[in-house]
């Protein structure tokens, strides 16, 4: 027979190690939780989705677009210039100029099939519309036409690209 001391000793390695299995199944279920939490943050909120002229909120929120404007780009650089973030420092000069010559034309459109702003509740869609004059055209043959919705949701622009729309190679002509 083991002396008291060696037996208390023993037992309460025993309940130090139910302890510790209990303490590790403890911190799955919390990181479970956690995880869950983390998902249904990302999830929640206002979730747009954009064609070219239908915007769809599929969020759990309610958003007012406030504005829609078509940006047209003069090359494919600009473009790419323009989704770059700001930079803490001056540009020198010639820069600048480059990019002022360069930078997009906009133009906030006012004629859309539904009046601005518009409150955007979850599971409806909003539909805008722009003239087609002879310049958008052009605009829109050269490839650099981007259309973008603004919300107050976020301080982004949505935007997508202007194509020409093409019927299926498998469609039948009238």
């Amino acid at each position: 027979m083991d002396p008291p001391e060696v037996a208390v000793a023993r037992y309460a390695a025993k309940i130090s190690l139910w302890a510790l299995g209990l303490s590790a199944g403890s911190l799955l279920v919390a990181g479970g939780a956690f995880a869950l939490e983390l998902r249904r943050w990302f999830d929640e909120g206002v979730k747009l989705s954009m064609s070219v002229i239908t915007v769809a909120n599929r969020g759990t929120a309610a958003t007012t677009i406030t504005h829609m404007a078509l940006h047209n780009y003069p090359d494919r650089l600009s473009h790419f210039l323009s989704k770059l973030p700001g930079v803490p420092f001056r540009w020198p000069r010639f820069v600048r100029r480059w990019r002022k010559k360069h930078g997009p034309q906009t133009f906030i459109v006012n004629t859309v099939r539904m009046p601005l702003p518009h409150v955007l509740e979850p599971g409806r869609n909003w539909h805008g519309m722009a003239v087609h004059t002879p310049e958008v055209e052009k605009m829109i043959g050269d490839g650099r036409l981007f259309v973008g919705v603004i919300g107050s949701h976020s301080g982004k622009i949505l935007f997508r690209r202007v194509r020409r729309w093409t019927p299926p190679k498998d469609a039948k002509t009238a």
